[in-house]
């Protein structure tokens, strides 16, 4: 594999870059020491990735490289002036995010992010079950829910950002109606009347209504726990997502 001597070229680069940063004039000290962190902590994470290294990308590992070598030759003064400090540690930044993200494409904990991805999505679906059950205002609200739930589904598989801010956009109404579901199942389980009442509008037994009372708070119990499961999962791989 050539993938790890490739990250290892990466964080040497970068090493690279921490010598010159030393000698600039267009960054303030303050910048210059934040600069000097990012790259401490980049340079250190490439190194991580390559010593485990479990799968072979040369490609991307390729691309970090570039990258890792467009910001040493941009690390000099005539350049920052003219591209803008702002857009230079801009530069910094971003190969400090691929440095957060290369640990799920080389070693394997991209099969961390299909759990989250599979635990958003059948945890949705319990939501808009429900929703129809409870009736037209309830549906409404799912309804508006759906191409946010949609665009979030499918830029989660494509790792973006965009992605996981919709997702967190997302989640909050549906766990609540989670623990309402399972709350209204309570009530209803130890109430006659509201059972009754749930048998006379389908026209069936009061066992049909013990059985649609039980579904709801089914479903709300595993709404409420597949997405805190996915949002612990997505935030802790947060780092994942550009």
């Amino acid at each position: 594999m050539r993938s790890p001597d490739l990250l290892r070229d990466v964080a040497q680069t970068l090493d690279d870059v921490k010598k010159k940063i030393d000698n600039l004039r267009s960054l303030s000290d303050k910048r210059k020491q934040k600069a000097l962190i990012l790259l401490e902590e980049a340079k250190n994470n490439f190194l991580n990735v390559a010593d485990n290294v479990v799968e072979d990308n040369e490609e991307l590992a390729n691309f970090f490289l570039k990258r890792a070598v467009k910001l040493k030759n941009s690390t000099n003064d005539k350049t920052i002036e003219k591209i803008g400090v702002k857009e230079y540690m801009n530069m910094v930044s971003t190969i400090n995010r691929y440095s957060k993200v290369a640990p799920y494409d080389f070693s394997g904990k991209v099969k961390d992010l299909q759990k989250s991805y599979r635990a958003f999505l059948f945890g949705m679906i319990p939501f808009y079950v429900v929703s129809g059950i409870f009736g037209p205002v309830y549906a409404m609200t799912a309804l508006i829910l759906i191409i946010p739930t949609l665009l979030a589904m499918l830029s989660l598989r494509k790792r973006g950002s965009l992605g996981l801010m919709l997702s967190f956009a997302v989640m909050p109404i549906p766990m609540v109606m989670g623990a309402f579901s399972i709350r209204y199942a309570i009530y209803a389980f130890n109430d006659p009347t509201e059972l009754a009442r749930i048998a006379d509008a389908f026209h069936k037994s009061l066992t049909f209504a013990q059985g649609v009372v039980a579904l709801i708070g089914i479903l709300g119990a595993a709404s409420l726990l597949l997405l805190s499961y996915a949002s612990y999962m997505l935030y802790k791989h947060r780092h994942a997502f550009l």
